[in-house]
């Protein structure tokens, strides 16, 4: 079986860490072989926007339906993941606010802009897996003939569009997007460029 780095990088820490328990807290007198084991370099962070004009084609394209189209800009709106998308409930939604149930990390409760509170107004239910939105997403793909995009770079999207567009610091991008560690944020997603600054000074 073959893994990319990344996962190889995330398993053997698992191994190492269930190692350090052992030698720490139950005080076995064994050593870590993960320590030994020359890890492979993690690749560059995937850093893939949609143009203005792919975004146009999906959005005002007669083959993406009115679903998802919502779906689509609800991403853009709130940087959930697909499958948080899909397990939103309509007792969920408190108009402002919308507490996400079923997360990666652990559940959140993020802040709504005016925009993402009428869309979820017009469209509760949601009424679609997380794996009939890939399916429809890798289709909607296939037809504009749009390389190389994931539902995911929704996601990545917004949460830069959070440090560019709406000036938000760190910790308040955190609490919508659900990252535990900052440097994840800081690292992956605030790829801001100098003409962004500008605006700002």
């Amino acid at each position: 079986k073959t893994l990319k780095a990344s996962s190889v990088n995330r398993r053997l820490a698992i191994i190492s860490h269930l190692f350090t328990i052992c030698r720490k807290e139950w005080d076995y007198k064994i050593s870590n072989p993960v320590l030994s084991v020359r890890r492979p370099i993690n690749p560059e962070p995937r850093n893939r926007h949609l143009t203005e004009d792919e975004y146009t084609r999906i959005m005002q394209g007669n083959r993406t339906s009115p679903r998802m189209k919502f779906i689509i800009e609800l991403a853009l709106e709130t940087a959930m993941r697909r499958s948080e998308i899909a397990n939103i409930k309509p007792e969920h939604f408190t108009g402002t606010m919308l507490k996400i149930v079923k997360a990666k990390v652990k559940p959140r409760t993020i802040p709504l802009t005016k925009r993402a509170q009428q869309l979820l107004k017009d469209n509760l239910p949601i009424r679609k897996s997380a794996n009939a939105i890939l399916m429809m997403w890798k289709r909607l793909m296939k037809h504009y003939e749009i390389e190389d995009a994931h539902f995911h770079d929704l996601r990545h999207e917004s949460i830069c569009r959070l440090f560019t567009y709406k000036n938000l610091s760190v910790p308040e991008a955190q609490v919508i997007s659900g990252h535990l560690e900052p440097r994840t944020l800081l690292k992956v997603y605030a790829n801001i460029k100098a003409e962004d600054i500008v605006h700002k000074l």
